[in-house]
């Protein structure tokens, strides 16, 4: 699918954030940005047929619904506010794709409901559910995991995340959802950060022992979206940074013996277990 098609599609949902909480930093991801990473991503190979992906903080779900319309075989999205994960889920039925919203939150040991896993129903593509959307939560079983996530090591090729800044009493957040991502990622890691943050994050990932670079320098244009605002808008200098998650990384998680579709079919069960272990 072109990017000029991609953009069409993501044009009639809705972005916004209802109640948007000033805590999560949220702000609604255009549509020229999403479609320009989603090809971008796609064209050097990490998203698309044959390979999964997982939208870390998907908010409204531009990112997941990005990487639908590029094909990729499977897309998890993962958010901690459940209202945001109810507007995502009634544009996956809006657009008619098949995405996997589940509830967690990085960093932390508690997910939403007192760690009680919420059933979801599984509809078909394009079904319509009645009422408030169904949400999932990732369940938690091990609390020595780091991130606080309950989702296997490699699990997905390719990781997005739109994570908040750090800048509203949520210093160090960013560098903890980079961190997620790269356990989570066993192909790339896609992350937007503040130019400001550059040396200091590029010095951080290769202290993890990952290569990255700059791909792309943007504008985020920032809606007054809150009472405090006093500009309807704000440009702020952000970069778009790519990982790449190496082989020797993935050797104890991921049989590289294994080729290519084989696999993504094991990347696909491990998202629909939604981290439940053996």
């Amino acid at each position: 699918m072109k990017q000029k098609h991609i953009e069409s599609h993501l044009s009639s949902i809705t972005r916004e954030f209802t109640n948007p909480k000033i805590r999560l930093e949220q702000y609604p991801t255009s549509v020229e940005l999403t479609a320009s990473i989603v090809s971008f991503a796609r064209d050097d190979g990490d998203l698309g047929p044959g390979r999964t992906a997982l939208d870390l903080g998907c908010g409204t779900g531009m990112l997941s619904f990005g990487c639908a319309l590029v094909e990729c075989d499977a897309v998890l999205g993962v958010d901690c506010d459940p209202d945001a994960l109810s507007i995502a889920q009634n544009n996956a039925e809006e657009l008619e794709i098949d995405v996997d919203f589940v509830i967690g939150k990085v960093n932390d040991q508690g997910f939403v409901n007192d760690n009680k896993e919420i059933k979801s129903r599984v509809r078909k593509k394009g079904a319509r559910s009645r009422g408030r959307p169904q949400q999932t939560a990732l369940p938690s079983l091990d609390p020595n995991i780091p991130d606080g996530l309950s989702l296997r090591d490699n699990c997905v090729d390719t990781v997005l995340t739109n994570p908040p800044f750090g800048t509203k009493h949520n210093a160090g957040i960013d560098v903890r959802f980079l961190k997620a991502a790269t356990r989570l990622a066993r192909r790339a890691v896609y992350s937007f950060h503040k130019t400001s943050t550059r040396d200091y994050l590029l010095r951080k990932i290769s202290e993890w022992g990952y290569e990255a670079r700059v791909v792309a320098e943007l504008k985020f244009d920032l809606p007054q979206a809150y009472k405090f605002h006093t500009k309807k808008s704000v440009d702020i200098q952000v970069d778009l940074i790519r990982i790449q998650i190496s082989k020797q990384e993935n050797d104890n998680a991921v049989d590289n013996s294994l080729d290519e579709p084989e696999q993504t079919k094991e990347s696909i069960a491990e998202m629909q277990a939604l981290g439940k272990t053996d």
